[in-house]
């Protein structure tokens, strides 16, 4: 009987580890009246490479985050508007329009829990409006991704790796140690 419990437990943990969110809203959406949805739900590929520009929200000795990379999947330089906001702000805590480069990517760091919502501008002047939750802020390694495909159409899918809130683990990285904050 443990080891069942066991290869349960194991099953949940490495099931979890690149999970997309799911919809929980209560049309099995992840919407709510104020927020729109997350993403598309379907696979997004995103080159998350080193971003040419790079924008925070909140103080980043919080330690819990959330990245948002948006990234001009096409061969030419173009503006793209990138507006976040969080719900019920009169003020955006994000407002540019930056010139792409092929391929170039921006990202934002947000260290301040609330529900957000993105809104992304292509270069045909459609608009994109995303949700972000609250909870995505926390200890878990998330993201939302965002292409912008070459006809100025919008993809985008939030992803997460589960991590317990609680640990303090002290991986190695180029031989340096890198630890995590818990809550």
């Amino acid at each position: 009987m443990r080891r069942r419990a066991l290869l349960a437990l194991v099953a949940g943990v490495v099931g979890g580890c690149l999970s997309a969110v799911q919809a929980d809203g209560p049309d099995g959406s992840d919407a709510t009246p104020e927020l729109p949805p997350t993403g598309d739900g379907a696979p997004v590929d995103v080159d998350v490479g080193d971003p040419f520009e790079r924008r925070t929200v909140g103080d980043a000795e919080a330690g819990a985050s959330h990245r948002i990379v948006v990234w001009n999947d096409d061969a030419d330089r173009r503006p793209i508007r990138v507006r976040l906001r969080a719900v019920g702000a009169a003020e955006p805590a994000v407002a540019a329009t930056p010139t792409f480069p092929a391929y170039g990517t921006f990202r934002v760091a947000v260290f301040r829990p609330a529900d957000y919502v993105l809104e992304i501008g292509g270069p045909d002047d459609s608009e994109r409006r995303l949700g972000i939750r609250r909870e995505f802020v926390d200890c878990d390694d998330s993201a939302t991704h965002v292409a912008v495909r070459p006809d100025g159409s919008v993809r985008a899918r939030v992803v997460s790796t589960v991590l317990p809130c609680d640990a303090d683990p002290q991986p190695r990285v180029s031989g340096a140690t890198a630890t995590r904050r818990s809550r």
